[in-house]
């Protein structure tokens, strides 16, 4: 990490903390995604082909928060399945486990805004690329890392809460080149390519939960 952007968490924990105080409950919070935005994680693109391609981004998971007051510490594991076809040669499916340490901020009592930051503590990619008839292979990789921010609206009352969040991760991964296979299917094969082995990509989703309170 940067010198600067030290720095810049720095602080920005320094104003969090400063902000914080205002509550006086302790709280228990679950959240679950419930919808994913609709973005284009694939890797490999299809040289040959013309056709529009159909993406799909399902998830599952959960957030569990525990917060004494204003400060809480969070666990996220969120399972992320994307798949893209290209026509009716490519298909390409990637499932990607993360689990988050999470740490929480909060203000309010009957109305409460909770915001925090998350560190990648664990995770897997698992990708598989299908095209034509070839046998399906599946690209190994030696890297997975990342961070997520998050917030969530909340409203109280009798000892229950109603929650509302959105989550945003940021992901790196790399595979390890040497896997693919060669010739046809190669980096500079004639059926598809890609651009690099290490991938950067940003994946969101809007949660609902509840909460209780003491």
């Amino acid at each position: 990490m940067s010198a600067l952007r030290l720095l810049a968490l720095i602080l920005l924990c320094t104003i969090l903390l400063g902000a914080c105080g205002r509550s006086e409950l302790i709280r228990i919070r679950m959240l679950t995604p419930v919808i994913e935005d609709k973005k284009d994680y694939a890797v490999f693109t299809d040289t040959n082909s013309s056709s529009e391609h159909t993406i799909i981004n399902k998830n599952t998971g959960v957030s569990l928060y525990f917060l004494f007051k204003s400060i809480g510490l969070g666990y996220t594991t969120i399972t992320t399945i994307m798949e893209k076809k290209t026509g009716t040669n490519h298909t390409e499916k990637t499932t990607l486990v993360t689990d988050f340490a999470d740490v929480a901020f909060g203000i309010g009592e009957n109305y409460t805004f909770m915001w925090g930051a998350g560190v990648l503590s664990r995770g897997k990619r698992e990708t598989s690329l299908e095209y034509g008839g070839l046998t399906p292979f599946k690209p190994e990789h030696n890297y997975l890392g990342g961070h997520s921010k998050f917030f969530v609206l909340g409203h109280h009352g009798f000892g229950f809460e109603t929650l509302l969040g959105y989550r945003t991760n940021f992901i790196k991964a790399e595979f390890e080149e040497s896997n693919l296979p060669p010739n046809d299917v190669g980096k500079t094969g004639k059926n598809f390519t890609y651009e690099s082995n290490k991938i950067s990509f940003t994946t969101s989703q809007v949660q609902l939960g509840i909460g209780f309170t003491f």
